[in-house]
């Protein structure tokens, strides 16, 4: 017989956990998928309240109700972009005032609240304005918007 005992592997051990992890990160990646594109996940999310409103009324509701804000939207824009050259200066000024900072911040969140105000106004007289009968058929578009979930935006060459 054979003093010596038989050597063992010591990658033998090692090799099969990167196995296994490598198995287990293939079928976590392949499950995760599966779940993912399975038309009831739970993972697909209803799109933004605002933005289905919108999408759910008629091309020229929308079209109409865009060029009633436009006028809004044209002084926030202008607003806006003195509030970025403001902000800009207060966080490059020595010493950094987070007070500062903190007013144009809230300025901004009143103007974008000022706005979804004005869109809101805007979109419940449109609403008002329909018969029972075209109320209705919105009520389905909007579930239909609901239904397909979030706009993709397709990347425009």
């Amino acid at each position: 017989m054979n003093d010596n005992p038989a050597h063992k592997r010591k990658w033998m051990p090692i090799f099969l956990g990167v196995s296994l992890a490598l198995n287990l990160l293939i079928v976590g990646v392949v499950l995760g998928a599966v779940l993912r594109f399975k038309g009831n996940s739970p993972a697909a999310a209803p799109p933004g309240f605002g933005p289905a409103l919108y999408y759910a009324l008629p091309k020229s509701d929308r079209k109409a109700l865009r060029g009633e804000l436009s006028d809004l939207r044209g002084k926030g824009s202008h607003r806006r972009k003195q509030d970025f050259s403001a902000l800009s200066q207060a966080l490059r000024d020595v010493p950094f005032d987070p007070a500062a900072v903190e007013t144009l911040l809230e300025q901004q969140s009143k103007a974008t609240a000022n706005l979804q105000n004005a869109l809101h106004q805007q979109w419940l007289a449109q609403i008002s304005a329909m018969n029972d009968e075209e109320r209705a058929v919105y009520a389905d578009r909007l579930e239909e918007v609901v239904k397909r979930g979030p706009r993709k935006h397709k990347k425009r060459h």
